[in-house]
C-alpha cells in the first residue's frame, strides 16, 4: 500500500525551502556553539576573578579584595546585615581576614550573562592555618562589566554546616 505524499510531514516543501530549512539549522548549531564557546570563555575570565580573590585573600590584603567589587557593590554574608558599598566591604574583609584562614578555594560550577551583567553559581572551601578544612559552602554572584572588566556587584554566600543550637536554657537571636 502507497502512502500519500501529502499526508508526510514536509511533503508539501519545495526543494528551496527545505535547503533554507536546512540552512537555518545549520545557522542554529552554530549559535548554540558560539555561546558554548562564549559561556566558556566566561567561565574562564570569572574564575580568574576568584583567583585573584583567592591570592589577595592568602595574602590578607583586604584593599586587593574590594577592588574585586564594584563602587555599588553589596554582599550579603550569613549571619549579618548587608554590607554596601567598596569601603564597607574592604572593611567586612579585614575583620574575616582576621581568621585563622589559610585560604579559601573556589569551584565555579553555572555561568551565564548578558551583555552588561554576568552571574556565577559556584562551591568555596576555607582551608585552615592548620591545613584541616574550617568550612564548606555555596556561593552565587551577579557580575557586572565596567570599563576595567567585570567586578563583583551583588556577592552571598552560605555554609553547608547546620547553624549551632542555643545553649541550654539559651535563646535564639533574631
Amino acid at each position: 500500500m502507497s502512502r500519500d505524499r501529502s499526508t508526510q510531514p514536509g511533503a508539501d516543501l519545495s526543494r528551496p525551502q527545505v535547503v533554507a530549512l536546512l540552512a537555518l539549522i545549520g545557522i542554529a548549531g552554530a549559535c548554540a556553539s558560539e555561546k558554548g564557546r562564549d559561556h566558556a570563555a566566561l567561565k574562564a575570565t570569572l574564575e580568574a576573578e576568584r583567583a585573584r580573590f583567592s591570592e589577595a585573600f592568602s595574602h590578607r590584603d583586604p584593599s586587593a579584595i574590594g577592588h574585586l567589587y564594584a563602587e555599588d557593590a553589596e554582599v550579603f554574608p550569613p549571619g549579618v546585615a548587608p554590607v554596601a558599598g567598596r569601603r564597607a566591604i574592604q572593611e567586612l574583609w579585614k575583620g574575616a581576614l582576621a581568621m585563622p584562614v589559610a585560604r579559601i578555594q573556589f569551584e565555579t560550577v553555572e555561568v551565564d550573562s548578558n551583555p552588561a551583567t554576568a552571574w556565577e553559581t559556584g562551591r568555596y572551601t576555607l582551608i585552615a592555618t592548620n591545613g584541616s578544612t574550617m568550612d564548606v559552602g555555596k556561593y552565587i554572584v551577579v557580575w557586572k562589566r565596567d570599563g576595567a572588566g567585570w567586578k563583583m556587584y551583588r556577592d552571598m554566600w552560605s555554609s553547608d554546616s547546620q547553624p549551632q543550637a542555643p545553649a541550654a536554657g539559651g535563646s535564639v537571636k533574631h
